[in-house]
């Protein structure tokens, strides 16, 4: 009997106990949709929220959050704020530079989201997808190999990629169309393999076509889950198949960086021992990014893992986003000739007909072609979305944000914007004129994010397109066959085009 009245006393506190959690648990969901449902969104439904309104067409999926943005975001008294439930979880879209400012500015709501956690599967936690003071430290110690005596050293292998670029354009100058996109992402994946590990992958000409089609796939399968929500359970994801062909691309690419890390750490410790390594001087050899970090690998106790991470962060960022970037860049000037011919323009009055490589000096001479690329940037944004956690309860206007939810910034919708932008949809690279420029809110124009977590590789970015261009608009005439709204962006990870980049070129000489 005794025993029975120890068990039921035992129930009746876990029962208790439980039912404390419990209430707190609803009480904490009821007050965080009261605080969510005051932001304007599409319907929702119990469970599955919005994502059944949503197309597994990619294209029409682009279509779909333009109309959200349009009929949600951008009226002028919503405090720029737009709420998606993907199943039974609240994503807050931010699409306006004042909202936007109180998250990027901020030094604690530096985390990226949860919903990045397939990312982690690829890139470990790396300088992309790292939170807290792993952050901070990884991001102290990456700053210094982007110093600009650093970013110098890379200059030479801009040059020589592009001049190969151009070569594998040479069979397109009879004048038929072609799509230009598989040689532009070859291009930036030879550079980024040259500059982050020390080895040309060769892609331009045939070699490593695996490791190209594990990368591009990956992007594919992860922005497919970061979507729909039933792939976020495991039996679903691995049921599906999507899994375990999201488990071979990441061996092929992590195989790929494994190996080169290995034989370059051999082969840097075989210079030291012939005292042919300088690293105060950079050496008569090219430094690589790795290098760099092998070489701060005793002093900041990285791993080999910690290593490979962030190879494998730059590799991915400087070969998905360049790449789209220049090609989005490259057909915009195919539909806008007029100012195709005055960046021409300004390339001869540099380069006088000479065939020489782009040198630091050149780069500052060319104002009108960086307010171009940065005017195609700000129309076609290769980022569409930039995640951040709310780690703790946030004032975003007349909102609350409670704590533990994902904010994403649009810089689709905050670049055309009509009170820092007139006449969005129209391209007009005056817009970034010095004048005009100082004018706008810095956070009106984020083609690298802003605050304490902006793109690190920024600088390198620029420099690298700037010299691949100023080398094509110098050799080559382009023509678009599709204009931007013929050939729309379908926003997985990076902007892609939905039918290629398909052009015609013309020897200018």
């Amino acid at each position: 009997m005794h025993i029975l009245v120890y068990v039921a006393l035992f129930v009746a506190g876990i029962v208790i106990f439980y039912g404390k959690t419990l209430l707190k648990a609803l009480r904490r969901r009821r007050r965080l949709v009261k605080l969510i449902d005051q932001i304007p969104g599409p319907p929702s439904y119990p469970i599955v929220g919005s994502a059944l309104n949503f197309s597994p067409n990619s294209l029409n999926f682009t279509y779909q959050m333009e109309y959200y943005f349009r009929t949600f975001a951008e009226q002028p008294d919503n405090g720029g704020l737009l709420k998606i439930w993907i199943g039974p979880v609240p994503i807050i879209i931010a699409t306006k530079a004042e909202t936007i400012k109180t998250i990027l500015e901020s030094q604690t709501l530096i985390s990226k989201p949860p919903e990045y956690g397939i990312i982690e599967k690829w890139l470990g936690q790396g300088l992309l997808t790292s939170t807290g003071q792993k952050w901070f430290q990884r991001r102290k110690l990456l700053t210094p190999t982007f110093h600009f005596s650093v970013l110098a050293n890379f200059i030479p292998i801009f040059n020589s990629q592009a001049d190969v670029f151009l070569d594998t354009l040479t069979r397109h100058e009879d004048g038929r169309q072609f799509d230009i996109f598989p040689y532009i992402k070859l291009c930036a994946l030879d550079v980024i393999s040259e500059t982050a590990m020390g080895v040309s992958m060769n892609a331009q000409v045939g070699e490593n076509e695996q490791y190209v089609a594990a990368v591009r796939r990956l992007t594919e399968l992860i922005w497919h889950q970061m979507r729909f929500p039933w792939l976020w359970l495991k039996p679903v994801w691995y049921g599906t198949g999507m899994g375990y062909e999201f488990d071979r691309c990441v061996d092929v690419v992590e195989g790929m960086t494994t190996k080169v890390i290995a034989e370059r750490k051999k082969q840097l410790q075989e210079e030291r021992e012939l005292e042919e390594y300088d690293f105060e001087t950079m050496g008569k050899k090219k430094l690589a990014f790795l290098d760099l970090l092998l070489e701060k690998q005793e002093e900041s106790k990285l791993t080999d893992s910690d290593i490979r991470e962030e190879v494998d962060t730059f590799m991915f960022e400087g070969h998905e986003t360049v790449s789209s970037t220049l090609g989005y860049f490259i057909s915009t000037m195919g539909n806008y000739l007029q100012h195709q011919d005055k960046v021409f323009q300004e390339l001869d009055s540099i380069f006088q007909g000479e065939e020489r490589d782009v040198t630091p000096e050149d780069l500052k001479r060319m104002p009108f072609l960086e307010q171009c690329m940065k005017e195609c940037i700000r129309i076609l944004p290769t980022v569409p979305l930039i995640g951040r956690y709310i780690s703790e309860e946030t004032k975003i206007g007349d909102y609350t944000i409670p704590e533990g939810l994902t904010v994403m910034i649009a810089p689709f919708a905050t670049q055309r914007d009509e009170r820092f932008f007139q006449n969005p949809d129209i391209f007009d690279p005056e817009r970034f004129t010095l004048d005009k420029v100082g004018k706008r809110s810095p956070y009106s124009f984020l083609p690298f994010s802003a605050g304490p977590r902006n793109c690190i590789g920024q600088k390198f970015a620029m420099t690298e397109q700037k010299i691949i261009l100023a080398k094509l608009f110098r050799k080559y005439r382009v023509i678009s066959m599709l204009t931007d709204l013929e050939n729309r962006g379908l926003p997985e990870l990076v902007l892609k085009p939905s039918r290629g980049f398909p052009v015609r070129i013309e020897p200018r000489y």
